[in-house]
C-alpha cells in the first residue's frame, strides 16, 4: 500500500523519554533486531507484502499519475488550472489527515482492522470509473460526469491510502529488521520497474495509438485495469498477518487530543535532523510543481500524439529500475542520509533535462521522466521513510510518520502553481525558457543544498 498522490511517516505518555534522549540511546546490534521476528511471520508477510506494492504499482502502471493521468483529463476537457488543482487535492487528501490517525492508531496492539476498512471503503467504488470513461463521449453531460467521477474516485482513493499510511508504515516496521525493509521496499519497486516497463511499452502505448480503440474507450480500458490491480493490491493488504505489538504498547497511556497536539511542537524543536529531514522534502517535492505538465509540455512542443504518454512511462519505469538499486546502495554502504542526497540530485536533474538537452528532440525528454521515475515518486517516499525509520525511536515512531507527512501538505499546492503557469495549454515562457520549470530547478536546487548537509541517523531501529 504505498504512496498513492504524486510526485511519494503518538505522542508517548508525560513520563515518556524525550526525542533527543530516546535518540541517543545505543543502537540495536542486527543479530537481535533479526531475532526478534518470528521466521515464519516474516516469510508470510513478505510475500503476502510484495504481492500489496507490486499490484499497486503495476495498476499504477496502467494509469501513471504524470504520464496518462493528465493526458485524459485534458481529453475530458480539463484545464491545465484543473489538472494542478486535481493533482494538488489528491496530495492535500492524502497527507492532512495522518496526524489525527497517528493519534487515534498510536499504541494499538492491532493496526489491520482500520487499515482493511479504510481501503475497502475508499478503492471498491474504483471499479465504477471505467463505466463513466466508456460513456463520456456520448454527450457533453456525459462527458462531465466522466470528469467529476475521475476527480471523486480518484481523491477518495488517494485519502484511503493517506489515512492507512501511517498504520501500514507501522506494520511494517514490525514485521521486517532494517535490513529486511530496505531490500522489501527495493525489491518490489525493480519487480514493479520491470514489470511496468513491458506495461508501458507493450501496452499502454499501444491502447492510446489503436485505431480500433479510440477515445474515451482506450482510457475506459486503462482505468478498468487500474481499478482492478487495487483490487489485487487490497487483497495483498487483507492477507497480512499482524505481527506483535512491541512491548511499550502495553504501557503506553493514550494522551487527551489536545494534549497530544500540543506536544507536537516541542517534538519537532527537539530533533534537529527531523526539521531538515522536513525541509529537504517540501523543497525537493516541489518538482512535483512541474511534474503534471511535463508531458503536456512535450507533446505539444514536438506535436506528438497520446501514444508517446505511453513512451514516457517507459522512460519512468527504466529510471525506476536502473535508480531504485542506486539509493539502496547508497544506504546500505553509506547510511540513509547518502540514500536522501541522492534522491536529491535526481530530483533536481529532471527540471534541468527539461530546460536543456530535453528542448532537443522528443527522446531526449525522455530523460526527464527517467529522473523522475527513479527520485520524485517512489524514490523520494522511500529514501525519506527509511532514513525516518532508522532515526526515530520505535515508541516514537507513528507521530513523526505522520508528522512527516502533515509538514509536506503545503506541496499539495504546487501542482495547482504549476496550473497558474499554464495559459490557454502552453507554459509561460519567458524567452523562450519555461518559467515553471526554471523556478522548480531553483527550488529544488535549495533543497539539495540542504540534502547535503544531512547528517547520518542517530539510531537504529
Amino acid at each position: 500500500m504505498p504512496h498513492a498522490s504524486d510526485p511519494t511517516t503518538a505522542i508517548p505518555p508525560e513520563e515518556a523519554v524525550s526525542l533527543p534522549e530516546a535518540s541517543r540511546a545505543a543502537p540495536t546490534a542486527l543479530d537481535n533486531e533479526e531475532n526478534r521476528h518470528d521466521p515464519r511471520l516474516v516469510r508470510w508477510n513478505l510475500a503476502t507484502l510484495v504481492f500489496d506494492v507490486s499490484c499497486f504499482s503495476i495498476g499504477m502502471a496502467f494509469l501513471d499519475l504524470s504520464a496518462v493521468l493528465p493526458l485524459m483529463m485534458e481529453r475530458l476537457g480539463a484545464s491545465g488550472l484543473l489538472i494542478g488543482a486535481f493533482a494538488a487535492l489528491r496530495s492535500l487528501t492524502y497527507n492532512g489527515f495522518q496526524v489525527l490517525v497517528a493519534y487515534a492508531t498510536h499504541g494499538r496492539p492491532r493496526q489491520k482492522p482500520f487499515i482493511n476498512w479504510a481501503l475497502c471503503t475508499t478503492r471498491l467504488p474504483l471499479l465504477l470509473m471505467p463505466f463513466f470513461l466508456w460513456h463520456a463521449a456520448d454527450s457533453e453531460s456525459a462527458r462531465l460526469a466522466a470528469l467529476l467521477a475521475v476527480v471523486v474516485l480518484m481523491t477518495g482513493w488517494a485519502l484511503g491510502d493517506g489515512l492507512v499510511c501511517v498504520p501500514w508504515t507501522e506494520v511494517i516496521a514490525r514485521s521486517f529488521s532494517t535490513r529486511t525493509r530496505g531490500r522489501f521496499f527495493t525489491t518490489t519497486q525493480l519487480i514493479s520497474g520491470v514489470v511496468s516497463i513491458a506495461i508501458a511499452g507493450m501496452i499502454v502505448q499501444h491502447v492510446l495509438n489503436a485505431p480500433h480503440l479510440p477515445y474515451p474507450a482506450n482510457y475506459a480500458l486503462l482505468t478498468g485495469v487500474f481499478a482492478i490491480f487495487m483490487q489485487f493490491s487490497l487483497l495483498g493488504v487483507l492477507l497480512i498477518k499482524e505481527p506483535p505489538a512491541p512491548a511499550y504498547t502495553r504501557t503506553l497511556q493514550h494522551p487527551p487530543l489536545g494534549d497530544y497536539f500540543r506536544r507536537v511542537p516541542a517534538l519537532i524543536r527537539a530533533n534537529p535532523t527531523f526539521q531538515r529531514l522536513a525541509i529537504i522534502q517540501l523543497l525537493v517535492g516541489f518538482g512535483g510543481a512541474s511534474a503534471p505538465f511535463y508531458v503536456l509540455y512535450a507533446t505539444r512542443r514536438f506535436s506528438l500524439g497520446d501514444q508517446w504518454g505511453g513512451l514516457y512511462q517507459v522512460w519512468m519505469a527504466v529510471g525506476l529500475v536502473l535508480l531504485m538499486p542506486l539509493w539502496t546502495f547508497l544506504s546500505e554502504r553509506r547510511g540513509p542520509a547518502a540514500a536522501v542526497k541522492g534522491v536529491a540530485l535526481g530530483c533536481l536533474l529532471s527540471p534541468l533535462l527539461a530546460l536543456t538537452l530535453g528542448n532537443l528532440s522528443p527522446v531526449l525528454f525522455g530523460l526527464v521522466f527517467l529522473f523522475m521515475g527513479g527520485s520524485l515518486g517512489w524514490g523520494l517516499w522511500i529514501a525519506l521513510n527509511h532514513f525516518l525509520l532508522s532515526h526515530i525511536a520505535e515508541e516514537e515512531r507513528p507521530i513523526f510518520v505522520a508528522l512527516i507527512n502533515l509538514l509536506f501538505t503545503p506541496a499539495a499546492l504546487y501542482p495547482f502553481f504549476g496550473g497558474l503557469l499554464v495559459q490557454q495549454k502552453q507554459l509561460v515562457s519567458v524567452a523562450g525558457v519555461p518559467v515553471l520549470f526554471l523556478l522548480t530547478a531553483l527550488v529544488v536546487a535549495v533543497g539539495f543544498a540542504l540534502a547535503l548537509r544531512l547528517e547520518a541517523p542517530s539510531t537504529e531501529t
